[in-house]
């Protein structure tokens, strides 16, 4: 897989994963002292699981592979839905 290829591949994933990591991480530090310690810890393992996905996605582009990246595209998928499960704990805290 050519450079071109892996970043037409890459720029999509990390635009997405900016949209999760900025709101995630304004998020936590606005409100950081309105709530607890639980949802403190929580809201930085959501930070913590979407700036891996957003390395992830650089990584596409960065790093030269033959093929698709597949085990990359599926370990950005699994840290997406880490955030989302993590995020749906800490609604019900």
């Amino acid at each position: 897989m050519n450079a071109g290829m892996r970043w037409k591949l890459a720029v999509p994933l990390i635009g997405l994963s900016l949209l999760m990591v900025v709101p995630a991480v304004y998020g936590t530090w606005v409100f950081w002292a309105d709530f607890g310690n639980t949802y403190r810890s929580l809201s930085v393992v959501i930070c913590l699981a979407l700036v891996a996905q957003l390395g992830l996605a650089v990584s596409i582009g960065v790093r030269p592979t033959r093929d698709v990246p597949w085990l990359r595209i599926g370990l950005i998928a699994l840290a997406f839905l880490l955030a989302c499960g993590v995020a749906a704990v800490r609604r019900s805290v």
